[in-house]
């Protein structure tokens, strides 16, 4: 009797079952989009600053709009959901990602570009947020379905990026770099319409936000950027124009933490969020992959295109077997998940990417294609063990009523860092060949056996095509110097490096330690033995 009495609901819950694959389909050509247009290493990135005449130091304008307004997107996207719906916001969301992405296209100059990443900025944040949460609420059940998927979406794709956007330039022009985006928004919003259930409340509640804190941080994000990026035009502590910038990047982050601590709402939203120690460290997980991924791919961007002179079409084909690798090790770990193996997990991609990290500091001017394409594929199966970890510690480190916005913090931490951590990068490394050159410059200057060796062999080998005189002693210094700046810039690279490899360690060690006493209280996504004892009869 029971089970007849189960039967017409078996055509219900298998119609609730396609709607919400069909509502996840629709969320995979918006994330495969956002997502990657984050993504814009050395590989590509200067091709749109040669498209529109720029220098390097004038695009850090393109890159703090497009920084600032992701950041006021996302909180839009906060906003906007309890007023008006998931639904109706995303749409809205994927309308100014669509037209900012035509505009940043028929960009002519710098101030065109920066206006046209405000609008892009802004769908774009309200877009991620949204997506996030609303792939998540279709899985409710198994999410651990959703974190593999979204593992592998937002982070696993990403190395290969630059190998697609190189050949869009290259068959077409680094316009469509951002014009191949506007179809599928376009597809995507019909989509959303038609397979996502509306969702906006008959009573539109408000979200407390705080405009004041977004300011602040958005402000500070500017001086970080500032002042990483100008360092070397501004020359340092001897301009008053870089102290200030800098001194602010240090006095801000306290005025923040005083302007939160000073608010009566201080058990809302973010305030009570990060309180939760569990949700706490898998941000500072989700850091330290993206300040690994960033720093890696844009000191192989530089060495690759401004060292190496690859085409730009083999600098991916380099950069992108890390995805695989990636992919795999995401999918693995998240098919065979276990609570208990989570620090072991995240030992094993802090040790693995920092030992790879290392092992690509050897290279030089005359290392193999081949020999940087196995480390960085090695250090892509290290860096897809994150995901997994930082995704279910989050998911079961919070309340389920503060899902979105701990969402939008997390998209936070990610376009912060990826704002910030490529033009720190350059910098310094800036910084550590100009140390080498001047160095590789005095060894030369001096009369050293070795010296005088070198420009007699570079002599004799232009006399033998008949150059002689002060041409041939001409063309050796020529020689000489431009070897020792190749040499020099080589070193930098190596010196970062060793550096990041360290710094890897120095921090994921201890987050590992401190991940393995505080384990998240809540039991959302069970192990897959346990989900199956549960589904066995009683005796």
């Amino acid at each position: 009797m029971s089970q007849a009495a189960a039967l017409p609901d078996q055509p219900a819950i298998a119609s609730v079952k396609m709607q919400r694959f069909l509502a996840a389909l629709t969320l995979v050509p918006i994330l495969e989009t956002v997502y990657q247009t984050i993504v814009l290493t050395d590989v590509t990135a200067d091709v749109i600053r040669k498209g529109i005449e720029g220098d390097s130091y004038q695009m850090i304008w393109t890159s703090l709009t497009w920084g600032v307004a992701t950041l006021y997107g996302v909180f839009l996207g906060l906003w906007g959901m309890p007023r008006y719906g998931q639904r109706l916001t995303l749409c809205a969301g994927l309308v100014f990602f669509v037209l900012g992405n035509l505009l940043c296209g028929a960009a002519v100059d710098i101030p065109t570009l920066a206006a046209a990443k405000v609008v892009e900025g802004l769908g774009k944040g309200a877009t991620i947020v949204i997506a996030r949460s609303m792939l998540y609420r279709q899985f409710d059940e198994a999410l651990i379905i959703a974190v593999g998927f979204y593992g592998v979406v937002a982070y696993a794709t990403r190395p290969s990026t630059p190998l697609l956007t190189a050949y869009v330039n290259e068959l077409l022009s680094w316009r469509w770099i951002f014009w191949m985006n506007v179809p599928v928004g376009l597809i995507a919003i019909p989509m959303v319409l038609r397979f996502i259930r509306p969702d906006r409340p008959v009573t539109p509640r408000r979200a407390p936000m705080d405009w004041m804190m977004v300011t602040i941080f958005a402000t500070w994000v500017s001086c970080l950027l500032f002042s990483f990026a100008w360092y070397r035009k501004w020359g340092g502590w001897s301009s008053n124009a870089f102290a200030i910038t800098a001194t602010l990047s240090i006095v801000l982050p306290f005025v923040l933490v005083g302007w939160v601590r000073s608010r009566k709402s201080s058990d809302e939203g973010p305030s009570r969020i990060l309180r939760v120690r569990t949700y706490v460290l898998a941000m500072m997980a989700r850091t330290l992959l993206l300040l690994n991924f960033s720093a890696v791919e844009t000191i192989l961007g530089n060495y690759m295109i401004n060292l190496r002179d690859y085409p730009r079409e083999d600098a991916g084909w380099v950069l992108a077997p890390a995805s695989l690798t990636m992919m795999l090790s995401t999918l693995l770990t998240t098919y065979f998940h276990r609570r208990s193996l989570r620090p072991f997990w995240l030992l094993t991609a802090v040790v693995g990417t920092a030992g790879c990290v290392w092992w690509l500091s050897s290279i030089d001017s005359f290392t193999p294609r081949e020999h940087i394409t196995r480390i960085h594929a090695l250090w892509g199966l290290f860096l897809g063990l994150f995901p997994p970890v930082f995704l279910t510690d989050e998911v079961e480190g919070i309340d389920p009523k503060d899902a979105a916005y701990a969402g939008g913090l997390s998209i936070i931490c990610l376009v912060t860092t990826l704002l910030i951590v490529p033009v720190a990068t350059s910098t310094t490394i800036s910084a550590w060949s100009d140390r080498a050159f001047d160095s590789q410059r005095l060894n030369i200057s001096d009369n050293r056996p070795s010296v005088a060796e070198a420009q007699a062999r570079i002599a004799d080998s232009y006399r033998g095509r008949g150059v002689s005189g002060p041409d041939a002693a001409t063309l050796t210094g020529t020689v000489l110097g431009a070897f020792t700046k190749t040499e020099s810039v080589a070193r930098g690279f190596q010196a970062g490096l060793r550096f990041l490899s360290l710094t890897m360690l120095a921090l994921g060690l201890p987050l590992v330690l401190l991940r393995l006493v505080s384990p998240p209280s809540q039991q959302l996504i069970p192990d897959p033995w346990a989900r199956t004892s549960r589904d066995l009869p009683a005796n």
